[in-house]
């Protein structure tokens, strides 16, 4: 009696987002020797699919190094943890982050000028105060620009996607609206 057995291989699913991992490394040679693994990582993965747990394609991955930083990017479910372990056991990272919908981001505010964030939470409604309390949580201490008689407070935001462009909305522990907001800009940090 001859049986047939079928492997099924799934590709990411509509609960998939673009992960990024960002391992930071002690010099840039211990982070060339990580990518350099990560790529033989992504050619073993092409010829054995089977034989890893992914739900990704190897070819739709990119890996880099930039001085002590390995960048990895993949639309995924979340099975990385092949991934994550040779950026592991390949080097001695400082640290190790993964991210879904990774966004660099510059938010800025305006305010009247000599007002402080915690004054400005005092003042602001309370979705702009809300929104202030969690980017200082999250980003530190604002940059802060005199701009003729206002204040420009800048928070740098590197992390999960928290911005929607198309809808001009922060999500920062709520959706918060921008589109009314003419003192509040949102800007890709390039």
């Amino acid at each position: 009696m001859v049986r047939s057995v079928y492997v099924f291989k799934f590709r990411p699913s509509s609960h998939s987002d673009d992960y990024t991992v960002i391992a930071t490394y002690k010099d840039r040679r211990a982070a060339e020797k990580v990518r350099d693994a990560l790529e033989r990582l992504l050619d073993y993965a092409r010829n054995n699919e089977e034989a890893l747990d992914i739900d990704w394609s190897p070819d739709e991955a990119r890996v880099a190094a930039d001085g002590n930083e390995v960048t990895f990017r993949v639309y995924t479910s979340g099975y990385l943890d092949d991934v994550e372990s040779v950026m592991r056991t390949a080097g001695s990272p400082e640290d190790v982050e993964c991210y879904a919908n990774y966004q660099e981001l510059v938010v800025k505010v305006r305010l009247p000028q000599g007002l402080t964030t915690e004054a400005a939470m005092l003042v602001l409604d309370r979705e702009e105060a809300d929104a202030i309390k969690w980017l200082n949580d999250n980003c530190g201490p604002p940059k802060v620009t005199k701009r003729g008689n206002e204040d420009e407070f800048e928070w740098h935001y590197k992390g999960n996607g928290i911005y929607s462009e198309n809808d001009d909305d922060l999500y920062v522990g709520f959706e918060f609206s921008l589109e009314s907001r003419r003192n509040w800009e949102v800007s890709v940090d390039e």
